[in-house]
C-alpha cells in the first residue's frame, strides 16, 4: 500500500505561528502559571493555619485536663471542708491534700470514752510509724465531722504521735464512730508564673506545663467561703505565638474529690 505524500502546493500554503503570536501564547502561560502559583500559595496558607489551630487547639485541650487532674486533688484523703484554703487570688489555688496517703486511727474505744483530751500533747495511735517530726497533719471525729490542724513535733513511735500544739478539743467515742482518724497534709498552691504554670507542695517547686502561647490562667469559686467550695472553674487563654490575634480560650468545671 502507497502512502500519498503531502504535494508541494499544501507545504507552500501551510505556515507556522508568527512571533506575535508566540509572544502572546507565552504571555498569557506565564499569566496562567501566576494564577496558579497564587492559588496554590493561598491554599497552602489555609492549610498551615487550619494545621496550626487544629495543633493549638489539641495542645490546649490536653493542657486543660492536666491542670484540672491537678486540681482535682484538692482535699484528697482529707476529711471535707479542708481542702481550698484560699478563694482571694484569681490566678493561682490553694489546697490541702494527703498527696502521701498516710493516715492512721486511734484505737477503737468504748462509747463515751475519751479518744482525745483538751490540752493533750500527744494522741495515741494504732500506728504513727509513718509519720516524721515536721508533718502537718488533721485530727478528725467523724461522727461530729469536727476536726483541727495540727502538726508532729518529735519522733513519732508505733503507738504514739507527738503534736506541735496542744488539742483544742475533746474527741468522745460515739456509737457510730468508735475511732479518730489522723491525717498528713500537704499544702498546694498551683499558680501562673509567665508562660508557665507552676506547683508548690510545701515550698518546693516544679513545672506543670511550660509553653510560649499561654497568656492567661484565671480560676473561679462556686463559693466565697474557702470551706464551702465544692467546684472549680478554670479558664485558660492561648495566644499563637506567630499572629496575636489568634487567640482561644479553654474552660473546664472541676469537682473536687472531697467537697463539703
Amino acid at each position: 500500500m502507497r502512502i500519498k505524500k503531502p504535494s508541494l502546493k499544501f507545504l507552500k500554503n501551510s505556515r507556522g505561528f508568527t512571533m506575535t503570536e508566540l509572544l502572546i501564547s507565552a504571555a498569557m502561560g506565564v499569566v496562567m502559571l501566576g494564577v496558579v502559583a497564587s492559588i496554590y500559595v493561598k491554599e497552602d496558607k489555609i492549610i498551615r493555619q487550619e494545621t496550626e489551630d487544629t495543633n493549638s487547639r489539641a495542645k490546649g485541650r490536653h493542657l486543660i485536663k492536666v491542670l484540672a487532674k491537678e486540681i482535682r486533688m484538692a482535699g484528697f484523703g482529707l476529711p471535707a471542708g479542708v481542702g481550698v484554703t484560699d478563694v482571694s487570688a484569681a490566678d493561682s489555688v490553694t489546697f490541702r491534700a494527703n498527696l502521701d496517703v498516710v493516715r492512721t486511727t486511734t484505737p477503737p474505744g468504748s462509747v463515751g470514752t475519751s479518744a482525745v483530751a483538751t490540752g493533750a500533747n500527744s494522741i495515741t495511735v494504732v500506728d504513727g510509724s509513718t509519720f516524721s517530726n515536721g508533718d502537718t497533719i488533721v485530727i478528725y471525729d467523724p461522727n461530729f465531722r469536727e476536726y483541727e490542724l495540727n502538726s508532729v513535733s518529735g519522733s513519732p513511735s508505733t503507738g504514739s504521735i507527738p503534736l506541735g500544739t496542744a488539742v483544742a478539743s475533746d474527741y468522745v467515742y460515739a456509737t457510730n464512730s468508735r475511732l479518730v482518724t489522723v491525717n498528713k497534709y500537704n499544702t498546694v498552691i498551683i499558680y501562673q508564673d509567665g508562660t508557665a504554670i507552676k506547683k508548690s507542695i510545701d515550698g518546693t517547686v516544679s513545672t506543670i506545663i511550660s509553653d510560649s502561647s499561654i497568656s492567661t490562667f484565671s480560676l473561679t469559686y462556686d463559693s466565697a467561703t474557702a470551706s464551702n467550695v465544692d467546684k472549680i472553674s478554670i479558664a485558660l487563654t492561648m495566644v499563637d505565638s506567630d499572629d496575636s490575634s489568634e487567640v482561644i480560650e479553654f474552660n473546664s468545671d472541676v469537682s473536687l474529690r472531697n467537697s463539703s
